[in-house]
């Protein structure tokens, strides 16, 4: 059985917070309350790569089995993913019909084609506004570009060797910067469709290839040599680097958080994981269904009356909806941890050998 790493779900239950908290805009002051939120996204490729080719990559390379890999995959992550996609959808439709949220959608691309290709993680490249996952919010984009990494970790990837991961990995996020110091942009894009398979793709398989580079070098002896360091600590340091600067894009800011300090901490986490406390796994269980269940609440918040934000900043609101997202992603969890437990339970008692 392989090890689970509490300090990595720590982080991971963070930077789901993040982002909740990036997507929080004018709840509690103007703009987002955590300005750089949206980079916990980059954490997310990088740990996603440790993880997958920590559970994967022996397999895969003794056995091949890329296709039972995959299917391993959606049958973890599409159920909680079904869950959320429903209810944000319900809300999304329901906003539109009741004239809270003003769209140039028509009935059927409302009614059909959103929640088809929502449900399905298809992009949308047929509505008029813009977006490539418009009942969503902004985070189905990088479970999308998550997907292609898995296909080429299964098909190829795991077969590269550690110094080709490094170096495309750098490239990858050095072309990023590039870009974005060069249009002014900075890190922020990949949720457009003008960007989701060039800038999104790109952010998602350069992270992901460094969690794979820092899986491979974890149980080498020098990584022995990293100092140990309360998880506690570091996952306030994320923290602060998530809260730093004002509102302005900042174009070298991002790429040095994304591409020295994120993989630093990750390593420093692995390191100190032995000290991780108990709280990390209810924050790591939190994580995906709270990725995925917010936005149809973020939405609710910003366009209705219903928590009194749509008139502007309500702290009080804001702390409301930020516990209602969490108890929601609470029960979420335990919906399909209890799913999961009964399908186990029923595998089990048939294959039992009856005497």
């Amino acid at each position: 059985m392989q090890k689970r790493f509490l300090a990595l779900d720590g982080l991971r239950g963070v930077c789901a917070v993040c982002v909740l908290f990036n997507h929080c805009v004018d709840f509690f002051h103007k703009g987002p309350l955590i300005l750089h939120g949206f980079l916990a996204v980059d954490v997310f490729f990088i740990m996603s790569g440790f993880v997958i080719a920590l559970t994967y990559e022996e397999k895969l390379k003794r056995r091949g089995e890329t296709g039972a890999y995959l299917f391993s995959r959606a049958r973890r992550l599409f159920p909680t993913y079904w869950i959320g996609a429903t209810f944000n959808i319900s809300i999304f439709v329901a906003l539109i019909s009741a004239g809270y949220i003003v769209s140039q959608d028509t009935w059927w691309m409302v009614w059909l084609l959103i929640p088809l290709t929502t449900v399905l993680m298809i992009p949308d490249y047929v509505t008029p506004d813009g977006l490539a996952y418009p009942a969503m919010n902004g985070v189905a984009w990088s479970l999308f570009t998550e997907w292609i990494a898995y296909i080429v970790y299964g098909f190829s990837m795991h077969r590269w060797r550690t110094g080709l991961l490094f170096v495309l990995a750098i490239l990858g996020w050095g072309l990023i910067a590039s870009v974005g110091v060069w249009s002014g942009r900075g890190w922020f894009g990949g949720f457009e469709r003008s960007t989701l398979l060039t800038w999104g793709v790109l952010r998602c398989l350069s992270g992901f290839a460094m969690g794979v580079v820092i899986f491979r070098i974890h149980k080498h002896p020098l990584f022995e040599r990293l100092p140990v360091i309360s998880t506690e600590l570091l996952l306030l340091f994320w923290l602060c680097l998530a809260g730093l600067g004002s509102g302005q894009i900042r174009p070298v800011f991002d790429p040095i958080i994304v591409m020295i300090l994120s993989p630093a901490l990750i390593c420093l986490l692995i390191r100190s994981d032995f000290k991780a406390p108990r709280f990390c796994k209810e924050l790591g269980e939190l994580s995906y269904p709270l990725y995925v269940i917010h936005p149809g609440i973020i939405l609710l918040a910003t366009y209705t009356p219903v928590f009194g934000l749509d008139r502007g900043i309500n702290p009080v609101g804001g702390l409301f909806v930020v516990g209602l997202c969490l108890f929601m992603a609470w029960i979420v969890a335990k919906v399909v941890s209890g799913q999961r437990r009964q399908i186990r339970e029923r595998y089990y008692n048939f294959n039992v050998p009856v005497r």
